[in-house]
């Protein structure tokens, strides 16, 4: 008898680790119905070639797999991240941005669907800041749907292969967006998933807009059903942008447009 290879038994433990922890939580929710119009309209492409990125992340099962089974290792089907990860991985691959910066990781869902796009471009990095939180001792469930399990950090769920074009920033966001907006340039595609107060957010989507070139793409998370923040709206119009709403979701883009602000220091 033939003998399972390395890459045989590790997909192997991957389907003894599923069907076993299916059997203890539910499974993490697949995306149905990602919204293609909503890439196409963003990135200015044709639908059929928008299609074809969504399906191929549709298509990667092994790193729905990989993703499902370390959700199910920390105790919950899911942790809470973008409901859009087919459209952000669409639209990594059809930007292929020199620069992705992510506000927000948790477990890591959105990080690792952009990173596989990366991959697959064969260029680009992505520079993720995130300001990992614990449950409160004996709290249960975890009264913060992004809180950490216990004895992971942010992004544990990310494959190991795909780390190789992740620089991961732990800390407060308002501090290291400065810095990641005087290292960089050519950032092309930005995703800012954290709550929000239009003052703060506003301030440091101006920081780093003079990397995001013309074409560069802004999301935001406004979560489950929420509606369009000034900061975000008042962002797109400074850059001749319109955003609009991934369907069914509280999630807003939108395509840069003219010239980025100079560099220049604090906004106020």
């Amino acid at each position: 008898m033939r003998r399972a290879g390395p890459r045989g038994a590790e997909r192997r433990s991957i389907l003894r680790e599923t069907l076993r922890a299916r059997t203890e939580a539910p499974s993490m929710q697949r995306e149905e119905h990602p919204d293609v119009a909503w890439v196409t309209g963003l990135v200015g492409c044709a639908t059929p070639l928008a299609r074809q990125r969504v399906r191929e992340a549709q298509e990667d099962r092994r790193l729905f797999r990989h993703l499902e089974v370390q959700h199910l290792r920390g105790g919950r089907s899911s942790y809470v991240e973008i409901d859009a990860p087919l459209e952000l991985y669409a639209l990594a691959r059809i930007l292929r941005p020199r620069h992705v910066v992510e506000v927000g990781v948790s477990s890591g869902v959105s990080s690792a669907y952009l990173l596989r796009a990366l991959d697959r471009n064969g260029s680009g990095t992505l520079h993720s800041v995130d300001l990992p939180e614990r449950p409160r001792a004996g709290a249960r469930p975890p009264d913060r749907s992004w809180s950490l399990p216990p004895g992971r950090e942010s992004g544990w769920a990310v494959p190991f292969p795909l780390r190789k074009r992740w620089d991961l920033r732990l800390g407060p966001k308002r501090e290291v967006l400065p810095l990641l907006a005087d290292e960089l340039d050519g950032v092309g595609l930005f995703v800012y998933d954290v709550p929000h107060e239009d003052r703060g957010a506003y301030a440091e989507f101006r920081r780093l807009d003079p990397c995001l070139p013309p074409g560069a793409v802004a999301i935001v998370d406004h979560g489950p059903g929420g509606g369009l923040c000034a900061a975000l709206a008042r962002w797109a119009r400074l850059r001749g942008g319109t955003p609009t709403r991934r369907t069914g979701l509280g999630l807003f883009g939108f395509r840069c447009g003219g010239r980025a602000s100079p560099r220049r220091g604090r906004v106020t």
